[in-house]
């Protein structure tokens, strides 16, 4: 029996070796440089085990090879290629986007209700559903909602005035999150998710968005053992959100619709577009295909309750994170750059003059400068450090390297966006970068903070409206100072793939002189 038991393990040992060794030799075998991986874990045992952040174990990888291309390297056991060419990023975000459609672990996304939404979907499903919503963010459906973005606005103001009488030092992150959850509940859902009222910690909004950016280290362990294993995760019965999730979007949108008798409202808002799917069980667009074969096939995708509450799901928390999150690292360096502040603070109050202190749909093109800082923001703190995309076909990069469908393509944005060769002095919090000649001499994919080619993000306008409203709002009536004990260069918590500051960006707001003269004008 000892010795059956041995020659057992033995086997296994063999075994596992050859999987991992034939597994580890993809780059090799196609003379790609690549790291050397641990075994298991890959490259990214650090992200694995909690201790650090993707976005500098990819930047570590590209600094091993500076001059290449890309990089290969291993995601636990599957290959990744890592690119930090700006043209072979071309090549994948957009020229030959059939192949590279996919997110990651794109063959799991209907094992969740949650993940089936168009940040996830890849192929026709994703096609499909892309085409339907992509006139919510139409100029005109934009400069619709911009009056909801403007109450919340009103609201923020009073937010701010009565916390900080409280306290003038504010906790930049959590108060920019009531507001964008205001904006993104109202504009979306056309609901007042009274998030910017008292209790706001036991808010069923602030649960969900926590669940996702602000988890335990349990709960961040689940998600990043689902995208490196995912067969496991799911083969073990793992969820990586709990169901009560999938009830609240379903309650919260089965309540807006019988408010509005099931029928489109005059507010052309999210849930408008979710009733009138909902009208035709399923929505119909062109197929992915065509774009290889050049015919003008159409391809259907059938809409049910599961459906609804993806996109809502979606919707929700992208909506409202990757606002909150720039609109306080944008504080935060005006903080610490009180040159920078003090132009941004010129440029809104000759505005605000202009309009009589109301806020409109053309400060979105109207403050350059501002607009400005929140680019640099974006490149300094990319809401998504490293961008993924998943080979969908087999395919050949032009250099002849062969792709095989499942493998995860890396575009390390942390790396581009801090490369001396595209943004000089990169640690520099300069908004002049994104000016006049300047911002024309960018390299072209170099800097992709909503990303690239067609899956660029979808709501790229309505984060700039709000986080530009948001940022009127505070500059209007407050001058920033980093308060005692907020380190002046954040560190991100190791275990999230999003720019979240491991410790809290504590800014102190100061009442400026003449701030009566720019309260908003209600009328």
């Amino acid at each position: 029996m000892f010795w059956n038991i041995i020659s057992v393990l033995v086997a296994l040992t063999g075994l596992a070796y050859y999987f991992l060794h034939r597994r580890y030799s993809y780059w090799k075998n196609q003379n790609v440089p690549y790291s050397k991986p641990m075994p298991i874990v890959g490259n990214y045992g650090g992200l694995i085990f909690l201790q650090k952040h993707i976005a500098h174990i990819v930047v570590d990888i590209c600094k091993e090879f500076p001059n290449e291309p890309y990089i290969g390297a291993f995601y636990g056991t599957g290959p990744t290629l890592i690119v930090q060419d700006p043209q072979v990023i071309k090549q994948i975000t957009t020229k030959d986007f059939y192949y590279y459609n996919g997110r990651e672990i794109s063959d799991y996304t209907e094992k969740e209700v949650a993940f089936r939404n168009v940040l996830s979907a890849h192929g026709d499903n994703w096609k499909v559903v892309r085409q339907n919503l992509t006139p919510i963010f139409s100029s005109a459906k934009m400069k619709m909602m911009f009056d909801l973005v403007n109450k919340c606005a009103l609201q923020f103001e009073k937010l701010l005035d009565h916390e900080t009488k409280m306290s003038n030092i504010v906790e930049a992150r959590l108060i920019m999150a009531r507001y964008t959850m205001a904006c993104i509940t109202s504009c979306a859902f056309g609901v007042d998710g009274k998030t910017m009222e008292d209790g706001f910690l036991q808010n069923p909004f602030k649960g969900l968005g926590d669940h996702v950016f602000n988890q335990t280290k349990f709960e961040a362990f689940k998600f990043i053992i689902r995208t490196v294993w995912p067969g496991i995760f799911y083969g073990f019965g793992q969820k990586v959100f709990p169901i009560k999730f999938n009830q609240f979007f379903h309650e919260l949108i089965t309540s807006v619709f019988k408010a509005r008798g099931y029928k489109p409202s005059d507010r052309n808002d999210f849930i408008d577009f979710i009733l009138s799917f909902q009208e035709n069980k399923h929505v119909t667009g062109d197929s992915l295909s065509n774009l290889i074969t050049g015919e003008k096939n159409k391809a259907s995708v059938p809409v049910n309750d599961e459906f609804l509450v993806a996109q809502c799901f979606i919707f929700f928390l992208a909506g409202f994170e990757t606002s909150a999150t720039t609109l306080s690292y944008t504080v935060y360096e005006f903080a610490k750059n009180p040159d920078v502040m003090r132009r941004a603070q010129k440029e809104v109050d000759e505005y605000l003059l202009k309009r009589e202190n109301k806020l409109q749909y053309d400060s979105v093109n109207e403050l350059p400068f501002l607009d400005a800082c929140i680019d640099e923001t974006l490149r300094m703190y990319p809401v998504t450090p490293v961008l993924t995309r998943e080979v969908r076909a087999d395919t050949a990069l032009p250099s002849g390297v062969k792709l095989h469908k499942g493998v995860r393509i890396h575009i390390p944005l942390q790396r581009l966006h801090y490369h001396p060769k595209y943004f000089p002095e990169p640690e520099v919090y300069r908004p002049e970068r994104f000016l006049g000649e300047e911002k024309r001499n960018i390299v072209p994919n170099t800097y992709m903070p909503f990303g690239d080619g067609p899956r660029l993000c979808l709501g790229q306008r309505f984060a700039k409206m709000q986080i530009l409203s948001g940022l009127v709002t505070v500059l209007k009536k407050f001058d920033f100072e980093l308060a005692p004990g907020t380190p002046t260069k954040p560190r991100y918590v190791p275990y999230t793939q999003f720019p979240i500051p491991s410790h809290p960006l504590n800014v102190k707001f100061t009442p400026r002189e003449g701030w009566q003269s720019r309260i908003y004008n209600k009328n």
